[in-house]
């Protein structure tokens, strides 16, 4: 009997674990080409998890990444940047830590930018980042960043489309028929 009980925590532990997995924070980016190898992330973070979100890191490829700039950060949010560093070696990162209140649940926040030169090839892409608890330094989840989704424009109803079209070409047998007479 006891081992039955204790099988259904566990399970339902794990089902727990799962779903808070599903619920992880995105972190969204989009990248501009500024000049040459140099080019600028700019940062959205949205919050899935059932608190807020006060402090979190970006972590930027040793041998990918050099030249970390800070561009912009929101207000209320302490960031910097710490370059790569080979002599140790160590990636360098982005943290930003929340000075009064962070992200709530189901919110984001946007105007976070960092300048860098890439050394890599193509286009600078995917970033591991950690969500950080600001009491104890510890990650709470982790995962990469994800491009900034790109909002469909809706197109018009086949109907509205195929009636304007209709529309048009009686406007434009009017127009030849009052030319002809």
């Amino acid at each position: 009997m006891k081992a039955k009980i204790i099988q259904k925590c566990l399970l339902s532990m794990q089902l727990l674990g799962f779903s808070m997995a599903v619920l992880s924070s995105p972190i969204y980016y989009q990248v501009t080409e500024i000049s040459g190898n140099t080019y600028e992330y700019q940062y959205t973070v949205g919050n899935q998890s059932a608190a807020d979100i006060e402090e979190f890191t970006i972590y930027f490829d040793l041998g990918l990444y050099e030249n970390l700039l800070l561009t912009a950060s929101p207000a209320d949010w302490d960031s910097i940047v710490d370059q790569p560093d080979p002599s140790i070696p160590d990636d360098g990162y982005f943290d930003s830590l929340a000075l009064t209140t962070g992200i709530s649940p189901d919110g984001s926040l946007s105007g976070f930018s960092v300048q860098f030169d890439y050394l890599g090839t193509g286009t600078p892409g995917s970033q591991f980042f950690e969500i950080i608890d600001p009491i104890s330094f510890q990650p709470i989840s982790d995962d990469y960043t994800q491009p900034l989704p790109v909002e469909n424009v809706p197109e018009p109803p086949v109907f509205v489309l195929l009636a304007f079209g209709l529309f048009l070409i009686s406007c434009y047998r009017r127009t030849r028929q009052n030319h002809q007479i």
